[in-house]
């Protein structure tokens, strides 16, 4: 691993010409120190002119909306968004038209249809269309998608498909394994996906797939990249993905500056097809790499126990931090340990695990929380079209009530304007229409109605207000029961976007790029805390991500850290003083 030790101290890039790298601990204001940047670029630089933009590129549309509402400038002046946003809006949209037809000449995306990207949530109808062709493809009969025990396991792995370089070449993989068995050695999984590339869908995955193939086919759209973009930032650059460095890299090939942020150790989505030696092998002409030390989030006992944990980089505390309680280490069932945290005053503390399914079993434990009903919604119902309406609009009310205006809106449109087609329709008028259903939504009364009669109420506003039909009516059978037996409120909680939850047991994974005042992060196993504690640094730089996933849950805490452990051994006992733990027994 790099000793980023032996970096210099970054406060204010002196050049702003020069490529850079920054390394930053958790907690250590990168994106303060990100919005700084920006506002001096702008300030500084002579190849803007007045129509060229910076780009800023982050994971998450809420790290977008922190910059974008930090900056105290021209904000015109930047282009801030997601990787997958700015491919879209700046690469494939404005150049869809040459991903219209294969190189054979045949239909391979209908870009009259396209209408933004979306979470790759597999559709049932295009499932089983999908197992008749290929079963007429290769003469055989599969019945995967057809028992129940098997059915959520296609799905999941369906859902997990991304492209990979093999060799010189693009090709599609399953990045979750279920044991569904599904068929992928004949070129199947790209059938699959010319499913919904011949409906005009479009996922977050092939926004990176189509501005690879857009330019491969004309290199020269990486001029208009570079002439618009002088300056092409990047935040959380650890969780970059191969597709994504290709392209960053050919466009950063001539005249536009790039910098790059992030922090090998909090690099943990492999499973996504993150690329952690991408980040650790970035080299460009011309490039200075810095380190950011200071954690401003952490007390400085959370601050020792972090430094315990790896010795790439040391933070160091600022002068405001607190010296704060001692890391506790808490020894007995989660429940015992989440009833003595409240009546120790620790009502709200948020509990962190590794694993989904652990952190549902400790929800389930808890409370009488239910299966996915999202999930379970896209499967009963096989008309997918009927189920984006729902999905769409929830989304929608979801972005509204977390003050995102925009994405609010531009959700709640969806399904309005996949069906505007040839009707005269005003963009005003659909615009209008799409607040009334936010503001209807509002209302509790709404929210208590069951999915049959909103989706019915809905289906007959649109007609005779839009004179549209933004799907088939539910009429009877195992669909109708599922619509009359789930309200509106029951879906909303499985309905994900991309702010900031407040579900206090989840995953490490979903509270990356958050922070919490009290955290509690659980072991299942004494094994996993003697690996990924005791013995972490000879795991930290590993290819698998298990050790730097509880570095990263543990560096969330902002003013008292737990860590919870069903039993205690001698082992434990006798290295605890070592990483500055107190262990106390819960009974």
């Amino acid at each position: 691993m790099i000793n980023i030790n032996e970096f210099p101290t970054i406060s204010e890039l002196a050049d702003i010409e020069n490529n850079f790298r920054v390394f930053a601990g958790p907690g250590a204001g990168k994106t303060t120190w990100l919005i700084q940047h920006l506002e001096q670029v702008l300030k500084y630089s002579n190849r803007l002119g007045s129509t060229r933009k910076i780009a800023c590129i982050t994971y998450t549309n809420v790290a977008t909306e922190e910059i974008r509402n930090g900056l105290k400038c021209d904000k015109s002046r930047f282009d801030i968004s997601t990787i997958h946003s700015f491919l879209y809006r700046n690469i494939v949209k404005p150049f869809s038209f040459l991903i219209a037809n294969d190189e054979n000449g045949e239909m391979l995306f209908d870009i009259k249809k396209l209408n933004g990207h979306d979470e790759h949530i597999p559709h049932n109808d295009k499932i089983r269309r999908w197992l008749v062709t290929i079963g007429q493809m290769n003469k055989k009969n599969y019945n995967l998608y057809n028992a129940p025990e098997n059915k959520q396991k296609v799905i999941e792995e369906l859902a997990s498909i991304d492209y990979s370089f093999i060799g010189e070449n693009i090709e599609l993989v399953i990045r979750k394994h279920f044991g569904a068995k599904i068929p992928q050695n004949n070129g199947e999984l790209w059938i699959y996906k010319k499913k919904y590339w011949h409906d005009g869908i479009m996922h977050h995955e092939d926004v990176l797939y189509f501005s690879y193939i857009i330019i491969q086919i004309a290199p020269r759209v990486l001029e208009f990249i570079r002439n618009k973009f002088p300056y092409i930032f990047i935040d959380e650059f650890q969780d970059t993905t191969e597709l994504q460095t290709w392209i960053i890299r050919r466009i950063a090939d001539k005249e536009t500056r790039v910098g790059v942020i992030g922090d090998l150790v909090q690099s943990i989505y492999k499973f996504a097809g993150a690329k952690r030696n991408d980040f650790e092998n970035f080299d460009l002409e011309r490039i200075k790499n810095f380190k950011i030390e200071k954690n401003h989030r952490s007390t400085k006992k959370i601050i020792n126990f972090l430094n315990h944990l790896r010795e790439d980089i040391i933070q160091r505390p600022t002068e405001a931090t607190i010296e704060g309680n001692e890391v506790r280490l808490l020894i007995g069932s989660i429940i015992d340990v989440k009833i003595w945290l409240e009546r120790n005053g620790f009502s709200n503390v948020f509990i962190l695990t590794r694993k989904n399914d652990v952190a549902n079993q400790i929800q389930n434990e808890i409370s009488s929380k239910k299966i996915d009903l999202l999930k379970e919604y896209y499967t009963f119902d096989s008309n997918s079209s009927r189920v984006k309406v729902i999905h769409s609009i929830l989304m929608g009310y979801k972005y509204y009530k977390n003050k995102h205006l925009k994405d609010a809106l531009r959700e709640t449109l969806k399904p309005l304007l996949e069906v505007k087609a040839d009707i005269n329709i005003s963009k005003f008028a659909l615009r209008k229409f799409a607040i009334k259903i936010i503001e209807n939504l509002d209302d509790k009364q709404t929210m208590q109605k069951t999915l049959f009669d909103y989706y019915d109420n809905l289906w007959e506003d649109v007609n005779n207000h839009l004179g549209l039909r933004i799907g088939q009516k539910v009429t009877k059978g195992k669909v109708r029961t599922f619509y009359e037996n789930n309200l509106l409120s029951d879906l909303l909680p499985y309905i994900k976007v991309d702010t900031k939850s407040d579900d206090l047991i989840r995953t490490i994974h979903s509270a990356k790029g958050t922070e919490f005042e009290n955290v509690l992060v659980h072991f299942e196993s004494l094994i996993d805390f003697e690996k990924y504690v005791l013995d972490v640094k000879k795991y930290l730089d590993s290819k698998e991500d298990d050790a730097r996933i509880y570095y990263v849950g543990f560096s969330r805490a902002k003013r008292n850290l737990f860590i919870n452990i069903p039993e205690v051994n001698d082992n434990i006992k006798s290295h605890s003083k070592e990483f500055e733990l107190e262990l106390l027994y819960i009974n």
